[in-house]
């Protein structure tokens, strides 16, 4: 008998959390004392957990794990504490319960909802559980509109609302805006640099060497990495009102309800206060590195028009796939004639294994488009990637066990209404019905094992498709283009030593 595994799945969000109901600890008791209570020693229990995520959406990696489980068909049960906890949006929760959960014979289990799937035999409960799932999502979308509204009536306040304050500032015990001293000194180092006209490469060099913690450091969230500022970092810091004084909030917006995607809010839409905390830069010294920094100054080299501008354009089909094998920051393409994709992240860094790694431009476009074009050739010239004779013949099997499993349903009916005619007896009728329960077992673990299978080839022969779909494509082209990389490849890592890996979008295109 194969292993009948039984998934917890338990959530909580940053919400819940304030609820002692709601906790991890006593979803996992609840859980546990119902599937005592249902008696099965012998069944393994896994368990998934989602801390701190909404459930308004299924953008959430534990229950994305648990679902690639029953799509391998290596669960058979799923328990969690009421449906809210599965989720919170009805469409997609009842979507997962009434459709996929049932085509891979998994149980679903909501212990304070007292619903069970075993209970509703070619049901899901009906107009019952249809209104709770509405309930549950609804209520969801309310709580947000009101923590939203909450929020931006604290920043029209004044008030922090962020979890982590700004850089050289730290939150006292009334949650106001203080300077933070170790902080606000390499904030003040940033802006002194950058007044004497040194540029952003040339300021991170000088942090890095000085040993100065980044904004991820001092933080605490990147312990192990050393101090490399990132351009940006700076720039973002240089750019900031905040320095003088200034506070700022809205700056962006969540995409939808739930989601952990956000936006970005045009300046008219952001909450502003003028002198609201101290400043760690003044006024005249924030506004003469703005008048340094302004696309419009005058630049130092009056020389006309240089090599960044005539060159700024250039594009390549690989912008911003490729990717420093090293530290994993996206290498940036060079505005030169003879275009490079370089490691920036580390090039304060002399130090660091990818200190100045690069690979022309030019060199990695023609490498992929060689290995593209080889591969495809090789896929285009195999005869048959589906066997399409295995598939009609599992096909033709699962019609036929169906069929069977059909009889055996009619003549259990027979033997009932035999019974109730008192053609036989009780006894066998009993005999016959368990007779009958042992065939349609053995059909059904059958008919199970052919669907899982079936659903593998064909989510083969879609990858084929595809694979074929792609080769095609690459056998037509003579140069890499941007549609076609962005049909193949994921990313291509670079390392030292000139070696490179391909991560390939379709499946099986770098595996022939």
């Amino acid at each position: 008998m194969p292993e009948y595994v039984i998934a917890k799945y338990i959530r909580l969000s940053l919400d819940d959390a304030k609820t002692d109901s709601m906790s991890i600890e006593n979803q996992q008791l609840l859980i546990g004392k119902h599937l005592a209570e249902l008696d099965m020693p012998d069944a393994r229990i896994i368990e998934f957990v989602d801390n701190g995520y909404s459930g308004t959406n299924f953008e959430r990696p534990a229950v994305q794990q648990l679902l690639e489980l029953v799509r391998e068909g290596k669960v058979n049960c799923i328990a969690v504490k009421d449906f809210s906890r599965f989720g919170r949006n009805a469409i997609e929760t009842g979507y997962f319960i009434e459709r996929v959960f049932p085509l891979y014979r998994v149980r679903f289990i909501a212990v304070s909802d007292g619903f069970d799937t075993i209970n509703y035999a070619g049901d899901t409960g009906g107009m019952e559980v249809a209104f709770k799932f509405l309930i549950h999502e609804y209520y969801s979308r309310d709580l947000s509109k009101k923590i939203k509204t909450a929020q931006h009536e604290k920043m029209r306040r004044g008030e922090y609302v962020r979890k982590n304050c700004l850089f050289g500032y730290k939150l006292d015990g009334t949650r106001k805006m203080v300077i933070d001293e170790p902080a606000a000194d390499t904030v003040r180092l940033i802006f002194k640099l950058a007044l004497e006209g040194n540029s952003y490469p040339q300021i991170a060099k000088r942090l890095y060497n000085d040993n100065r913690p980044t904004p991820g450091n001092y933080k605490g969230q990147q312990k192990n990495s050393s101090c490399i500022w990132e351009l940006s970092t700076i720039r973002k810091i240089l750019h900031d009102e905040q320095y003088i004084g200034v506070y700022i909030a809205g700056k962006t917006t969540k995409v939808e309800i739930g989601s952990s995607k956000a936006k970005k809010q045009p300046e008219s839409e952001w909450h502003k206060i003028p002198d609201h905390h101290p400043a760690i830069i003044e006024k005249p010294l924030f506004d003469a590195v703005q008048k340094l920094r302004s696309p419009n100054s005058t630049s130092k080299h009056k020389c006309g028009v240089g090599t960044n501008q005539r060159y700024s354009r250039a594009d390549n089909p690989l912008k911003g796939k490729v990717a420093c094998g090293c530290c994993g920051h996206i290498m940036s393409l060079s505005s030169t004639r003879n275009a490079q994709f370089q490691c920036k992240y580390t090039h304060a860094a002399s130090d660091a294994e990818c200190h100045r790694l690069s690979i022309p431009a030019q060199e990695l476009t023609d490498m992929l488009c060689d290995v593209i074009s080889k591969r495809a050739q090789v896929i285009l010239n195999i005869d048959n990637l589906n066997d399409i004779d295995v598939m009609e013949l599992k096909i033709v099997q699962q019609a036929e066990i169906e069929k069977q499993i059909e009889a055996y349903q009619n003549e259990k009916c027979r033997l009932y209404e035999q019974l109730v005619l008192k053609e036989i007896t009780a006894e066998e009728y009993q005999a016959g019905k368990a007779s009958i329960g042992i065939e349609l077992d053995r059909l059904n673990y059958a008919n199970t094992r052919l669907i899982a299978e079936n659903e593998k080839l064909s989510a083969t022969k879609a990858e084929n498709d595809n694979l074929l779909i792609a080769a095609k494509s690459a056998a037509g082209e003579n140069t890499l283009t941007r549609q076609l990389v962005d049909m193949l490849i994921s990313k291509v890592s670079v390392f030292p030593g000139d070696r490179i890996e391909i991560i390939w979008k379709v499946t099986g295109f770098g595996e022939v």
